[in-house]
């Protein structure tokens, strides 16, 4: 069965900002829901590219997730990871969230050797550090920095994307519904929406941004 995600985001600029935000949100969530978060993603595509048509649309980037929770977990053969594929969005229209499918399942083994097998190759990868914050068991709160990696694999390399100032990223999604509980998580989402009027503005975001295509070179 088919699975979806509904989420919606917003920006941050400045620590005093972000403090502000935790603040609201411990008092919403509780303290207990807040942890740290520092998590790796590595980005795979196809090895060998469809040929150009319509076929070529349906290429999709596959995505290897793994929580880095101690100094163990450095190690890529140490951590447990998940692979993840985001579908594209559905059209805005009528909408008043970011909807689109969304598969996440647990891997063990060896996983590069696995991703091979499915025809794909290493892309490029990022790391997020934060913090997960989760609300009713129904919706999960992150707010990140993104970093990028000196050396490949190696996410105690990791460098702050933009030093230029301190941006986070907010984003609140649910967890994965039938496509029946769409409208049901919508309704949630949008007055969790309400619960931060002030301190945020959560909002869709643009569809093309987050379009699952291929673009070959």
């Amino acid at each position: 069965m088919a699975t979806y995600e509904c989420s919606l985001a917003g920006l941050i600029i400045g620590t005093a900002e972000k403090d502000a935000i935790l603040q609201r949100l411990i008092g919403i969530c509780g303290n207990e829901a807040m942890i740290d978060l520092f998590e790796h993603e590595m980005i795979f595509s196809p090895t060998v590219q469809t040929p150009v048509g319509p076929a070529r649309n349906d290429d999709v980037v596959l995505r290897l997730q793994s929580r880095i929770t101690s100094e163990h977990d450095k190690s890529l053969k140490n951590r447990q990871w998940y692979l993840c594929m985001q579908g594209h969005p559905e059209p805005q229209r009528g909408r008043s969230v970011t909807v689109r499918p969304h598969v996440r399942v647990q891997l063990s083994g060896d996983v590069f050797r696995f991703m091979r097998s499915l025809g794909y190759s290493y892309s490029f990868e990022i790391v997020r550090k934060g913090h997960l914050i989760a609300y009713e068991k129904l919706l999960r709160i992150t707010i990140t920095q993104s970093y990028k990696l000196k050396t490949k694999v190696d996410v105690s390399s990791a460098v702050l994307v933009d030093q230029d100032q301190e941006m986070w990223m907010i984003e609140v999604s649910s967890i994965p519904v039938a496509q029946e509980q769409v409208n049901t998580m919508a309704e949630q989402l949008n007055k969790f929406k309400a619960l931060l009027n002030g301190v945020v503005d959560l909002e869709i975001v643009d569809t093309r941004a987050l379009q699952n295509r291929i673009h070959y070179t």
